[in-house]
């Protein structure tokens, strides 16, 4: 028999995954701010409409909660990709590093085929990020190791940038990469595996060729002219 002081624990922890899902879940669709936190208690099955505030203080409290639980998740496949790059020598192919940061993402399917972390992670790369809310990768620390190893190592590669572009590039990368596969899971028809697969290897060495571009002085006035 389970000792109930164990008991209560496990029953914890599962109220706050089902909150966790239900959050990235309704985030993803609604955005952090249009998603309210009765709905999500009410998605995870919480008669108790206070049950995120509860658990995690707040929104920005469940994001992050979110941002945890899935880079805890992906962390050991990323462990084994730094591997795996490690003894072939790639720790500065840019393709190599950036596949080690995105393909775990497709470690994240729910029972049913589908997950709704690329499309959270796309508002919060478009809305939240430039805000200043932070990842929990930001936090060098215990928690994300190997995905904060493969952001060294691709900062590094792109060292003869200025900081503050490569860390734009890399922002941009991610936009790119969470968009394909939004795309891609959402295609009517639904696309063949082989067209999928295609779609994302195009898709990376896309992103692959715009993080690596040198920079060079523009030639043309038109983006002051239509930007600015």
């Amino acid at each position: 028999m389970i000792p109930p002081a164990e008991a209560l624990a496990n029953d914890t922890a599962d109220s706050k995954v089902q909150l966790i899902l239900a959050g990235e879940k309704l985030f993803a669709e609604q955005g952090v701010e249009g998603a309210s936190l009765r709905e999500i208690a009410a998605l995870a099955g919480h008669g108790n409409n206070n049950a995120v505030r509860y658990h995690f203080g707040s929104k920005q409290g469940l994001v992050q909660a979110i941002f945890r639980h899935r880079v805890v998740q992906m962390e050991p496949v990323r462990a084994g990709l730094i591997e795996r790059l490690e003894e072939r020598n790639l720790t500065t192919d840019a393709r190599a590093i950036i596949e080690v940061i995105c393909l775990p993402y497709f470690t994240l399917r729910g029972p049913d085929g589908t997950f709704s972390y690329p499309a959270f992670m796309l508002q919060y790369l478009l809305y939240y990020r430039p805000k200043g809310v932070r990842h929990t990768a930001d936090e060098a620390g215990a928690l994300s190791p190997a995905l904060n190893k493969a952001q060294d190592l691709l900062r590094k590669r792109l060292d003869y940038l200025p900081p503050e572009i490569s860390d734009r590039r890399i922002l941009h990368a991610m936009i790119t990469f969470v968009t394909a596969v939004i795309g891609a899971e959402n295609t009517k028809p639904k696309i063949s595996r082989e067209q999928y697969l295609a779609l994302i290897d195009d898709t990376l060495n896309q992103i692959v060729a715009a993080l690596v571009m040198q920079c060079s002085p523009s030639a043309t006035t038109l983006v002051g002219e239509f930007a600015g």
